[in-house]
């Protein structure tokens, strides 16, 4: 289906400060209020809002629409309908469906909503603002299901930044929470290269995995292995005729070593 383009682009963008967000059409508001229903709010359907959509965008009419309904107190699945029913973007029964999804919003408490905002800066790759939305999340947390998914996305937040740490730390506590093997496996091969020898054998112990789970361990730790010893070979030959190259080469080769680091944990990522 194709939509036809309403009113003016923005010369000043209607800032959506929960998102670190800037909305320039009315296309891209649509597109934001659809994906974002669960967090819909009067910090984001509101008269600033009403002003961009009048002053910024020239849509005159929707502005009308919208204080008429304000005027009547309308709450935020109403508003938020009638800003879809205007663009013609949904049909009656899915607005009707939101409108749902959106009176529902005042039972979702305040940590589904902190994650909410950190899905979608984890899905923008903006991992320090989901660091901190997930953090705050879990810190009002009583959902094993919540909990377990910000472990997990946290693990890739930090395994990404080489805080190969606190990424095995996450882990071990999504473990905990949903025993999954694979995850076990992840968390086990980063604990190796992390703790020391008394201190990994110790979450052996603790953890308790299956010969599989330490063999795939086994596995990938000796297959990265490998592949940086026959990396490291291949540069000593190029030092042994030409410096300059070894140089340029050696720099290249700590940067695919890191990447290929960070592949191995193909479950996590």
């Amino acid at each position: 289906m194709i939509y036809e383009c309403i009113g003016k682009k923005a010369a000043e963008p209607y800032y959506i400060e929960q998102m670190c967000l800037n909305i320039y059409t009315f296309e891209e508001l649509l597109y934001f209020l659809k994906g974002n229903s669960c967090i819909l709010d009067e910090n984001i359907i509101n008269e600033e809002l009403f002003g961009f959509i009048r002053t910024q965008l020239g849509l005159e009419n929707l502005y009308g629409q919208l204080r008429g309904l304000r005027r009547r107190n309308a709450g935020i699945a109403d508003l938020t309908a009638a800003i879809f029913s205007y663009a013609r973007y949904m049909s009656e029964e899915e607005i009707e469906d939101l409108k749902k999804i959106i009176e529902g919003n005042s039972d979702v408490r305040a940590f589904m909503r902190r994650k909410s905002r950190g899905d979608f800066f984890f899905q923008n790759k903006r991992y320090a603002a989901s660091t901190e939305e997930y953090l705050r999340a879990l810190g009002e947390c009583d959902d094993n299901n919540v909990k377990s998914d910000i472990y997990h996305k946290l693990s890739v937040i930090y395994l990404r930044s080489y805080r190969f740490k606190d990424a095995a730390d996450c882990l071990k506590k999504e473990w905990e929470i949903t025993k999954d093997k694979e995850t076990l496996k992840n968390y086990l091969i980063l604990a190796k290269e992390t703790l020391d020898k008394n201190e990994y054998l110790h979450e052996l112990l603790l953890t308790d995995p299956d010969a599989p789970t330490l063999k795939a361990v086994d596995n990938v730790l000796l297959k990265a292995e490998e592949e940086a010893g026959q990396k490291v070979d291949k540069l000593s030959d190029i030092f042994e005729k030409d410096t300059l190259g070894f140089i340029r080469q050696s720099g290249e080769l700590i940067g695919e070593l890191k990447k290929a680091y960070r592949r191995e944990f193909s479950g996590i990522i």
